[in-house]
């Protein structure tokens, strides 16, 4: 104990030694460069200090140490102070991370997002996603958030950068900060935390008003907000990189499981989200926060709302179209990102007369492009009853560029779709497990495998083929011939 005591008598000295000391503490003959408020107290994380639990807060002054409930992974309460306070935040940092980081980097960083937050974060927030206060109200009487920084990686682990809890909203959770919350890692550099930040405040503004809501919207919506504040490369570099490989992954269903499939869903709620965004405006985004129902069906409300003759199921097939293609230059830009310049790279080589099998997850995708495409064909590909069949063409030739979309839900065992085009240069052709109608199912899952999937053959056939059990003859004559010249030959050979 003496030891601890000594080591931060001299922590303090060193500090206090430090050229920085001079806009903290006041000096003789230097009163005109006093920073109000600027004097710390600084206590261990190892002392005690007391505090008692009220529901209305006071204003916070720089240097004010609470101690903050916090789950690290279990609940425990951490000491943190005051270190920089906005027009609209107040950025504590843990003692702990201060002692490690020392006050003068702790101070510098706080203050960088304090500003950072009163410049981009906060108004940027409120255009995409509305106030913080929500239906909830404002818990404390201080319109001021909170951001805690504390050690969740080091306590925790990599997938915890930052988080929110609704519970410290609460004055019956006995573990309840009574403020309006949001934690971050402290030991990220400055700009990862702006944008973990970023994420999780718009988190916050979607829970005070909806806190139940479907994981795809309210992570897109976050996400998008990053994007928005000017921080896109986070999420165009961390996660739609990993999306664009793996279009299978549900939209729906959020996958949880910590690695690349893990960003991969971020990545796809994010282009999801910056989509709706792009067509039809933040008052769509806003909407979607605001309004009771949830997910597909929430999105369908908000296209009601607005006046849209359209629903989630044409968006989405729009969507992946967009995700596929990328140009906006043409019918209004709906097959196309204006901000976010991005292709899915994972696509299937069609070769014609090539019977295939694909995996068909619950609202993923599957993309088969044709290198060396017919001006006339037919795709046969299995029912997947008791589920549609969402299909997307996109027919490319030297001077435009045709979609043809459609859902198939009938009662046979395969569809057959003939295409007629002129002079194709490319051809892609997207296929969907779908609902006939917006889906109503939404919510998170550890493994792919808990994911409603299909297995579906499909073919492609040059022409109009009306009785694919002819082409099937053909192919397996084809298949059969070269068989039946190798045994001849084989035979001879040994005559």
């Amino acid at each position: 104990m003496e030891m601890t005591k000594l080591r931060i008598t001299v922590f303090l000295m060193i500090v206090i030694l430090t050229p920085f000391i001079s806009n903290i503490i006041p000096t003789e003959g230097n009163e005109d460069k006093i920073l109000p408020k600027r004097d710390i107290s600084f206590t261990s994380s190892l002392q005690t200090i007391e505090q008692e639990k009220e529901v209305l807060q006071p204003d916070d002054d720089f240097g004010d140490q609470q101690l903050f409930w916090i789950t690290m992974p279990d609940w425990m309460q951490v000491r943190a102070t005051l270190l920089a306070e906005g027009n609209y935040c107040y950025i504590y940092m843990a003692n702990e991370t201060i002692e490690l980081l020392g006050e003068n980097e702790s101070i510098t960083k706080c203050e960088a997002i304090r500003d950072a937050f009163d410049a981009d974060i906060y108004p940027k927030a409120i255009e995409v996603a509305g106030h913080p206060d929500g239906v909830l109200g404002d818990i404390d009487g201080d319109p001021k958030v909170t951001v805690f920084l504390a050690p969740l990686v080091r306590y925790m682990g990599n997938a915890y950068l930052g988080f929110i809890n609704l519970d410290h909203e609460n004055p019956s959770f006995p573990y309840a900060n009574l403020r309006e919350m949001v934690f971050c890692d402290s030991e990220k550099s400055v700009y990862d935390t702006i944008f973990i930040t970023i994420h999780e405040f718009n988190h916050l503004i979607w829970w005070n008003n909806d806190w139940n809501d479907c994981q795809f919207l309210s992570e897109g919506l976050a996400n998008y907000a990053v994007d928005y504040a000017g921080y896109y490369s986070w999420v165009t570099d961390a996660v739609t990189n990993s999306f664009t490989y793996h279009p299978e992954i549900s939209l729906l269903f959020f996958v949880r499981e910590y690695g690349e499939l893990w960003d991969s869903s971020y990545g796809q709620a994010y282009l999801f989200v910056t989509y709706l965004a792009e067509r039809f405006g933040n008052d769509f985004t806003k909407q979607l926060v605001f309004i009771p129902e949830d997910g597909a069906i929430g999105i369908d409300k908000a296209l009601e709302h607005f006046g849209y003759d359209l629903t989630f199921n044409d968006i989405y097939l729009d969507w992946i179209t967009a995700c596929v293609l990328d140009d906006p230059s043409f019918d209004g830009g709906k097959y196309g990102f204006e901000t976010v310049d991005y292709t899915i790279q994972a696509a299937s080589s069609v070769l014609f007369d090539f019977p295939r099998t694909r995996t068909h997850y619950y609202y993923g995708f599957d993309v088969k492009r044709m290198y060396l495409p017919r001006d006339n064909f037919t795709l046969v590909i299995d029912n997947p009853y008791p589920y549609a069949l969402g299909v997307s063409i996109v027919l490319e030739n030297e001077s435009s560029i045709q979609v043809i979309q459609e859902i198939y839900r009938e009662n046979s065992d395969e569809y057959r779709i003939y295409v007629e085009g002129k002079g194709l240069q490319n051809v892609y052709v997207i296929t969907s497990l779908m609902s006939e109608d917006s889906p109503v199912e939404y919510g998170s899952v550890m493994s792919m495998d808990e994911l409603i999937s299909q297995e579906l053959n499909y073919n492609f056939y040059e022409g109009n083929v009306a009785n694919t059990s002819v082409a099937k003859i053909t192919y397996s004559l084809f298949l059969f011939i070269p068989i039946v010249l190798f045994l001849i030959v084989k035979k001879k050979r040994r005559k």
